[in-house]
């Protein structure tokens, strides 16, 4: 039972890191379809450009208290909502 209650809460944790990073994405460019599509491929679908790549980094670290360093960060983490989670929560 405690096993199933911390994968629930993952889950949700997880889910609601997505929606913000969903949302933030959307503010910064305009594209409102991605709670419908989460795995378009941001970067082949120009999504995110290259003055939204910067702003969403400084989003994320404000948003979630974290440090990104642009060079240090496998281009591909860029792609999809899931991967951008993915690193920041790593950085948590």
């Amino acid at each position: 039972m405690q096993m199933e209650n911390v994968t629930k809460r993952d889950f949700w944790r997880n889910f609601k890191m997505e929606e913000k990073i969903i949302e933030i994405i959307e503010n910064l460019t305009g594209y409102k379809k991605l709670k419908e599509n989460r795995d378009i491929d941001l970067l082949d679908n120009e999504i995110l450009d290259s003055l939204a790549f910067i702003e969403l980094i400084t989003s994320l670290e404000e948003e979630f208290d974290i440090e990104i360093q642009p060079t240090q960060v496998e281009p591909n983490t860029w792609r999809s909502i899931k991967r951008i989670a993915d690193l920041v929560k790593s950085l948590q």
